[in-house]
């Protein structure tokens, strides 16, 4: 029997969402709490209920009673984060942000990559879990996929379509190729920033500019000229 594609919607998202910042009671809390702090520092896999059970100072049964499933206190931790860190807090005011055509291209990858950099700095544990987990889950994977191409790929490709259209970006530029690098360029400041040299001395303002020039202006004094296709 063909197993079912998991399907997620925006809703899903923000229900977990609402329960996550309003829980019912004060174990509830403390068993979301303890989830937090143990998936962000042991993983999914690596935290048990019961480990997480104790840190919350309940039994596992009374875990249970609150989350019949591992499965449920993992999307009440990260589609909450998900929530925040993928699509800065809302999908329809990152779409708005993209959406922009502002002729200050620079100014216009500045505030993106602010925004975005700020809400996923919040927690680097958890959210290292979520794109761990995100890499490692098919499930997971092809279900926030699905959301990813509607509300974020999609709006970035138009901004930048946007851009182009009023000679902010230069018509031989693949539009969809750029997307690809900006999203490279910021999940890889974060990874590098939060995992592989959290303890360098890191200025985050300084470097987002830096990498809006290099977008905007090339890093070579004599670009080559070019379409980017092999001869």
């Amino acid at each position: 029997m063909t197993k079912k594609a998991v399907r997620l919607s925006l809703r899903d998202l923000e229900k977990e969402n609402e329960r996550f910042l309003s829980p019912a009671t004060e174990k509830e809390k403390a068993i979301i709490d303890a989830a937090v702090k143990l998936f962000g520092e042991r993983g999914i896999d690596g935290a048990t209920t019961a480990q997480i059970a104790k840190l919350a100072g309940v039994t596992e049964k009374t875990l249970f009673r609150y989350f019949p499933s591992k499965s449920d206190l993992v999307k009440r931790v990260l589609f909450p984060s998900l929530l925040r860190d993928g699509l800065n807090r809302s999908w329809e005011t990152l779409e708005a942000l993209l959406k922009q055509k502002n002729p200050d291209f620079k100014e216009w990858y500045r505030s993106l990559s602010v925004a975005r950099l700020a809400v996923a700095s919040k927690n680097p544990p958890l959210t290292r879990t979520l794109l761990m987990e995100i890499v490692e889950n098919d499930e997971l994977r092809t279900a926030v996929s699905a959301l990813w191409q509607v509300h974020v790929r999609q709006p970035l490709v138009g901004g930048l379509k946007g851009m182009q259209d009023t000679g902010t970006i230069r018509k031989e530029i693949n539009v969809e190729t750029l997307a690809r690098v900006i999203q490279c360029m910021n999940i890889g400041y974060f990874v590098t920033r939060h995992i592989f040299a959290p303890s360098a001395d890191w200025d985050d303002e300084a470097e987002i500019e830096w990498m809006g020039d290099i977008l905007a202006h090339g890093s070579c004094t004599q670009p080559a000229k070019g379409n980017g296709k092999k001869k």
